[in-house]
């Protein structure tokens, strides 16, 4: 099973996305927190990182370097899911050395095919 970390600080989203993935055979943890995601990524092996850019601690950009500066995780894919602005993302995914952007309004079938693709890419 494919192993999914999700870095948001909106639990109801969280909730939703761990409730969903894990129907389509994914195993997926969650925390709200920039610091708890860095903690969790070093603690456990992730295939793919879903990471919000605005959390309450340290933003989604900083986040995104601690792990790509970190050489036990630094491979592992990280992919931002947001509300900012596609453009704006753009650029954050460009400083970062993040993967990509995932659109998690995206039926969860789409945003499932999308992980486990974006997984054998990696």
């Amino acid at each position: 099973m494919p192993k999914v970390l999700i870095v948001n600080d909106l639990e109801i989203i969280n909730k939703f996305l761990k409730h969903s993935l894990e129907a389509e055979g994914f195993t997926v943890d969650t925390v709200l927190t920039g610091t708890e995601g860095i903690s969790k990524a070093k603690e456990n092996r992730y295939d793919i990182i879903l990471l919000d850019y605005k959390l309450p601690d340290i933003n989604g950009d900083q986040v995104c370097r601690a792990i790509k500066a970190d050489k036990g995780i630094e491979k592992v894919p990280i992919h931002f899911i947001s509300a900012l602005e596609k453009d704006k993302m753009a650029q954050v995914i460009i400083e970062t050395g993040a993967e990509g952007y995932l659109d998690v309004t995206e039926s969860i079938d789409i945003l499932a095919g999308e992980i486990r693709k974006r997984i054998s890419a990696a």
